[in-house]
């Protein structure tokens, strides 16, 4: 079977001379799509949050979702390579984020925004993770651009050859499937459920939820990082935790219930 080789470039286009990757490209529209989007629920008056807190909140927030989705990454993931490439560090182009990583920055900064502005913690989060999922289709898709996170072998008719970062082995594209499931998919479940937004923690308990278990079906189709391998010779560690997510939202659920 003529299986498709990936061959795309990773560099979007050049600007006097400066490369910009679709990886850059997919970072610019999420923060200014998240941008928009809170602002405009705001003017609709569907959330309570000036527009000075918006633009302060995911200034600052999106550095720290950068600089600790790459810490994370550097520590829990891959800590050798970067011990003996430094300067990796400093090449987001070439990806080694953890999204859980970013979560856990991002819910920091959250936590010590909220308190600074003495506003509710549910009051920035929830708004936030109605409209974050579509941030996540684009990065997924970047990631494939990249030839980057691919899956396992596989011989079914739409595998895709990934020869720059592995074999000429098909593999599922499992960036597509975490595009469709985690991003689309999800961002279409918080839209239809923007009434929630009334209800504090909900959409906060639907994005750990819908994300943890989307994440988690995918992880099977998608090669474990070749530095970690597999928990108990069967589970991935972003398998591990996505549990560690949806065992949060069910503890918030439980805490708001009560």
């Amino acid at each position: 079977m003529n299986y498709y080789i990936h061959n795309l470039d990773p560099i979007a286009f050049s600007l006097f001379g400066m490369p910009f990757p679709w990886y850059w490209l997919a970072y610019f529209f999420g923060y200014f799509w998240v941008l928009w989007s809170l602002k405009f629920l705001s003017r609709r008056g569907d959330i309570k949050l000036s527009e000075e807190v918006i633009h302060s909140y995911i200034f600052f927030g999106f550095f720290a979702l950068v600089l600790s989705g790459k810490a994370f990454y550097i520590l829990f993931y891959n800590l050798g390579h970067y011990l003996e490439n430094p300067l990796d560090i400093l090449a987001i182009w070439k990806g080694g984020m953890s999204f859980h990583g970013a979560l856990l920055g991002g819910a920091a900064w959250t936590l010590y925004y909220s308190r600074k502005k003495a506003i509710s913690f549910w009051k920035l989060t929830d708004p936030l993770c109605m409209v974050l999922p579509l941030t996540l289709f684009f990065g997924r898709l970047a990631n494939f651009v990249n030839g980057e996170l691919a899956g396992r072998v596989t011989e079914i008719p739409w595998a895709v050859v990934f020869n720059k970062f592995y074999d000429s082995h098909p593999r599922h594209p499992s960036q597509i499937y975490e595009a469709l499931l985690e991003g689309l998919l999800l961002f279409i479940i918080t839209m239809t459920l923007k009434k929630k937004l009334k209800t504090e923690a909900v959409m906060s308990i639907v994005f750990l939820t819908g994300y943890g278990c989307a994440r988690f079906f995918v992880e099977f189709y998608r090669m474990p990082d070749p530095q970690i391998g597999y928990i108990l010779n069967y589970f991935s560690i972003g398998q591990v935790y996505c549990v560690l997510m949806i065992v949060l939202a069910g503890l918030i659920y439980k805490f708001k219930k009560n």
